[in-house]
């Protein structure tokens, strides 16, 4: 009897120190991979290759580098399953956007924990992702779990540049099967930190689609003492007020759809009867009215809603004195699920309706790619890992990579470490960082998901 007590009263403590020690190696992968100046451009991620391939192979776990230029390096490591079900893939990437040091109470890349936060650049984009998944990885090898499915990890080269030659259309090109997945987990949604808790997880399952477009107007060039009615920075201007003022319509799909209406249950009262109002609109111009007073109070709402086109650069002239010949815009384009470029560069020309302005775009390379299913294992393990939280699908308006694997037939879902709404907003900006305490709770929620849909 005595043995058995031993055991029973040691298994607890196993757990609980295995527990402690996924959550040690994520904040350590993190701070570590934070030190790695992996700004893109150049990028450099060969850095951040190499250290996760040095950080696996302590485990025993075998990494392959796949370098498409340079120093453009991305990392895949698999852990092999029975076989019996199909692999899930575990994505992120290693690139960060720049930051001006002049801006931060602290260096960017120096990691520092400070007042229950670790600071740095790719703290919430997005290398604690990378770390968790890397600590995860680490955690299924040393517990022996047993695996039906093969577990692959992608440490993503290049994906904050937006260059038209991409590293990841080289590696599916080159070596597709290294991430070939039924289903997978990468950046993309939103998980809400308040008052020391997760209250919800956003599981990102669609998204809208990128394209920059640019429209030149054609005038007749001449002094400028003598102005003339076919002047081309007039031109360009009135377009530009044309498309600006210009609102598409509204158009939800199932996540869209499903998202707001649990988002009415509990968004604050403007927001929730705004809401109300949308779903509970016919469609046409009364739902598009509806769509424009819940963009007034959520414009981050009112984006996924609909399709957007933004000016976001402008060319024309050389001298003050002189009416030039030509002169450009370019605007960011945002396409709802499913929307092909085509179709919404032939409705911009109807609104522009202007014969002297060409339009010069260079569609996505893949297919436009649907809504995920939220019928599956994965998701199901993302809501029952995570009790008293409040887990919903969600349609993010901006695009990452995972609509790549999505067009090649893998089911992505989008799933990032906890911030607050502060929190959120630094991505990208000053003083980027992540509350200590989220990255431990994230650390076993990923872990907990990992091992529902790949465990056997």
């Amino acid at each position: 009897m005595i043995p058995l007590l031993i055991l029973l009263l040691a298994a607890p403590l196993h757990a609980a120190d295995r527990d402690a020690e996924l959550k040690a190696d994520t904040l350590a992968h993190t701070k570590a991979l934070i030190a790695l100046d992996t700004s893109n451009p150049p990028g450099n991620e060969i850095i951040a290759a190499r250290y996760i391939e040095g950080e696996l192979k302590k485990d025993g776990i075998d990494s392959e580098l796949y370098t498409s230029t340079g120093t453009r390096t991305s990392l895949v490591a698999r852990l092999k399953g029975d076989g019996s079900k199909r692999p899930l893939l575990l994505m992120c990437h290693t690139d960060v956007v720049p930051a001006d040091p002049k801006g931060w109470t602290v260096p960017p890349f120096a990691a520092v924990e400070k007042d229950g936060y670790l600071y740095g650049r790719g703290a919430m984009d997005i290398k604690s992702l990378c770390a968790a998944q890397m600590a995860v990885l680490s955690y299924l090898k040393r517990s022996n779990i047993p695996l039906a499915r093969d577990v692959i990890f992608f440490a993503e080269a290049d994906e904050e540049s937006g260059a038209t030659v991409r590293h990841i259309d080289s590696l599916l090109r080159d070596k597709p099967r290294l991430v070939d997945a039924e289903l997978g987990i990468n950046e993309g949604g939103v998980s809400l930190w308040k008052d020391g808790r997760v209250v919800e997880v956003h599981v990102e399952a669609a998204e809208k689609e990128y394209m920059d477009f640019t429209m030149t107007a054609k005038g007749k060039p001449g002094h400028s003492s003598v102005p003339t009615a076919d002047n081309a920075i007039a031109r360009l201007a009135r377009a530009i007020a044309r498309l600006s003022a210009h609102r598409f319509p509204v158009r939800l799909n199932p996540v869209s759809q499903g998202f707001l209406e649990r988002q009415a249950e509990t968004s604050p009262s403007p927001v929730a009867l705004a809401i109300r109002a949308l779903l509970n609109a016919p469609e046409g111009r009364k739902r598009d009215e509806a769509g424009d007073e819940l963009a007034a109070l959520s414009p981050e709402y009112g984006a996924m809603l609909r399709d957007t086109v933004t000016p976001t650069m402008l060319k024309a002239g050389y001298k003050s004195n002189v009416i030039p010949a030509d002169a450009s815009a370019t605007f960011n384009a945002r396409m709802l699920p499913g929307r092909r470029a085509a179709s919404l560069i032939a409705d911009i020309h109807r609104i522009v309706d202007d014969s002297n302005i060409e339009f010069a775009f260079e569609p996505p390379t893949r297919k436009p790619v649907g809504p995920m299913p939220i019928d599956t294992p994965l998701y199901r393990a993302a809501v029952e890992s995570a009790p008293g939280v409040r887990v919903m699908p969600y349609m993010a308006a901006w695009t990452t990579d995972s609509q790549d694997l999505r067009a090649r037939g893998t089911i992505m879902y989008g799933i990032d470490a906890p911030g607050t709404e502060d929190d959120q907003r630094r991505a990208h900006g000053e003083d980027e960082r992540v509350p200590l305490a989220a990255l431990d709770w994230f650390a076993l929620y990923l872990r907990d998901i990992v091992v529902k849909t790949a465990g056997k």
